[in-house]
């Protein structure tokens, strides 16, 4: 039921590099992606931020309708398809994207029996490296214990991939033991979590964050949680990271 029989993708940008220093906004967007208050807003952070690197959850988009993504390459990789709209994940940037993969869950979660999907992009960098980008929405109403196996199928395809990599997204750690899984899945991949020095506009459930970005062999220059005026039930995290030569 829903499961998805397309993606959307548009990739303009496969002679360009990742520069040394760029940021990466991550944010669960609520199925909003077609309202007009969300179009302006997200115009005006990728203005005024100079984002450089997109990761959006539960994006919607009119399957019949052109997408308008302010002249970044993207790929959009649903978890739901209906008659009419796609939703799942986005991910966008103004670089190259060397090599894709979309990631359904395996468990299918209550009420509408929907996957949810995680997104894997390599990018170039200088001197032949190469940044591996996970988006991800991770499964909910679910055990816990469907929760880490989830994670596992995600380390299992990515642990082969040497050097940098930022994996973020809207994690669903509504508990203790998700997040116990999510701190093993990053100790295991060798994973920093970006930390943020006022998190009051994090979004929380029984005091446990949602939203995460991690990275690893990249050095951590900046990190910020938006107040996006209830946009969207979640805030967009934004960090900014400089490329490390290994």
């Amino acid at each position: 039921m829903f499961v998805p029989k397309k993606s959307i993708k548009s990739l303009k940008h496969q002679e360009l590099f990742c520069k040394d220093s760029f940021n990466v906004l991550c944010w669960n967007v609520a199925k909003l992606t077609l309202k007009s208050s969300y179009k302006e807003y997200l115009h005006s952070l990728v203005e005024n931020e100079k984002i450089d690197i997109l990761l959006l959850q539960e994006v919607k988009q009119q399957i019949s309708a052109s997408f308008d993504m302010y002249d970044y390459s993207y790929i959009l990789s649903p978890n739901i398809q209906t008659k009419k709209y796609l939703f799942g994940v986005l991910s966008a940037f103004k670089i190259s994207c060397e090599d894709a993969l979309s990631l359904l869950t395996k468990k299918r979660e209550l009420t509408y029996a929907t996957h949810k999907v995680a997104l894997v992009t390599e990018h170039k960098m200088c001197k032949g490296q190469k940044l591996l980008i996970v988006n991800l929405h991770a499964i909910n109403f679910v055990r816990n214990i469907d929760f880490y196996n989830e994670l596992h199928t995600i380390k299992t395809s990515v642990q082969a991939h040497k050097g940098s990599m930022i994996i973020a997204g809207d994690f669903n750690t509504w508990n203790l033991q998700r997040v116990k899984f999510l701190n093993e899945f990053a100790s295991e991949l060798s994973l920093k979590e970006v930390r943020f020095s006022d998190d009051s506009n994090l979004k929380k459930i029984f005091t446990n964050s949602l939203d995460y970005i991690f990275y690893r062999d990249l050095e951590l220059i900046s990190s910020q949680v938006i107040d996006s005026k209830k946009i969207s039930d979640h805030n967009p995290i934004l960090a900014t990271f400089k490329c490390i030569t290994l």
